[in-house]
């Protein structure tokens, strides 16, 4: 399993047993509970559960054991975002079917899916276009298409 965290955190699955990938996107929490958990000085942020239960219902779902791979973003100066990233990342390496981790840098994994570290959303939408060739009923957003990259990623290196 792939994931790009946030708030909307894209995510992309891979079932070696059937050849099966699956991609799309979670929303954490809606605009209103982010609110409501801010007014609650952090403690209730919705996005660290609920992430913790969609990894659940999605790892149950694959065969085992399971590996999460994840986009290595580093922030240096917000606290909150820090200990958001902290917390989601909690959320995956607490589930008790994965058993493997690893984690891209986020220049790497731009330049594997697009030849160019710095590469901005529109290019890695190119990207993913040329490679995978979604149905033109498929709407998927950046943070999928990130997910579908960590994916790749992860197979090649894996050799899978």
């Amino acid at each position: 399993m792939a994931v790009d965290l946030g708030s909307k955190t894209g995510y992309a699955t891979w079932d070696y047993r059937k050849g099966l990938m699956h991609i799309g996107t979670e929303r954490l929490a809606t605009a209103k509970e982010l609110k409501v958990g801010a007014s609650q000085l952090r403690r209730l942020d919705p996005r660290v559960q609920n992430l913790h239960r969609f990894i659940g219902r999605v790892v149950d779902a694959l065969p085992g054991p399971v590996m999460v791979t994840f986009e290595d973003v580093e922030f240096l100066s917000y606290t909150k975002q820090t200990q958001l990233w902290a917390s989601l990342r909690a959320a995956l390496w607490i589930q008790p079917r994965v058993q493997y981790f690893d984690c891209v840098p986020v220049g790497t994994l731009k330049k594997f899916a697009t030849g160019h570290g710095g590469a901005n959303k529109e290019t890695m939408e190119r990207a993913f276009l040329r490679d995978y060739r979604p149905d033109a009923s498929l709407q998927l957003d950046d943070n999928a298409i990130d997910a579908y990259f960590i994916l790749q990623w992860t197979l090649k290196k894996y050799g899978l």
